[in-house]
């Protein structure tokens, strides 16, 4: 009797798990695009993988639904999701002009320091409040959000700001003393730092200029708004029970993340 309980609970856990990947295999594949952003998003001749691009396949495969994640400039992907090419955008920050364009989730992919980048060899003086900076020369990513405060002063011309194509890109012009600050995600120019051989040429200001939250920002069609919700619900549950802390300490051990200074 027990040895026929038992067949029959095993075969309906095998049933159970039949179909969900019958379910997964059937469900359609959301197209995300993400900008190289090491080590969140990088690209790789195996793939796309990165911290966030870990946390949304991990929340994907927890609501059993299909992904894929394609590396692109941020300008073609923000274009391919906002002219209906593409389904879902990383990063993206949240903002009133975006929220028009996109469907957000409640819950973030991420939490990232953003951090001003200079010259080892140019100190200067900063506890965190922007006028310190005032009648400096920036450079962001073209067309990003970096922090509001900021993102404003930039809007309304009281920060010169240039932009280019690439956090890499910034953080070159701040080595080549072409600009005096490099508006980049903390550990994204650290990694640019490290990778570059630019230790001791490039530092961080500190303290951090602002935490961001970075958001997987669906575009708003009907056909998505169920995928959205499930994935959100996902991202709550791998907050609460450490997952996505796991994620970025898994990284950190193999040392794609690296130290602070």
């Amino acid at each position: 009797m027990f040895l026929l309980l038992l067949r029959r609970a095993i075969a309906a856990v095998a049933c159970i798990w039949c179909s969900m990947a019958l379910a997964a295999a059937d469900s359609p594949t959301t197209k995300v695009y993400g900008v190289e952003i090491p080590p969140l998003i990088m690209n790789t001749p195996y793939g796309s993988t990165g911290i966030i691009v870990d946390v949304v396949k991990t929340a994907f495969k927890r609501a059993n639904l299909n992904v894929e994640i394609e590396v692109v400039p941020w300008a073609r992907g923000f274009a391919f999701v906002k002219e209906g090419e593409g389904d879902a955008l990383i990063p993206t920050i949240r903002s009133a002009e975006r929220e028009a364009l996109f469907d957000f989730p409640d819950e973030p992919v991420f939490r990232s320091e953003m951090s001003f980048f200079r010259s080892a060899q140019a100190p200067i003086a900063w506890t965190g409040k922007l006028a310190e900076l005032q009648g400096r020369s920036f450079v962001k990513l073209r067309a990003a959000l970096f922090a509001p405060e900021f993102d404003q002063a930039v809007r309304d011309g009281r920060i010169k700001c240039e932009e280019t194509n690439s956090f890499s890109s910034a953080i070159r012009m701040v080595d080549a003393n072409r600009v005096e600050l490099a508006a980049v995600p903390k550990l994204t120019g650290l990694q640019i730092i490290a990778s570059e051989g630019l230790q001791g040429k490039v530092v961080a200001l500190e303290p951090a200029a602002f935490t961001q939250p970075f958001f997987l920002a669906f575009a708003r069609r009907p056909a998505l708004g169920g995928v959205r919700k499930l994935i959100d619900a996902k991202l709550a549950e791998m907050w609460r029970d450490g997952t996505i802390t796991a994620i970025v300490d898994d990284y950190r051990r193999r040392n794609w993340i690296p130290p602070a200074r």
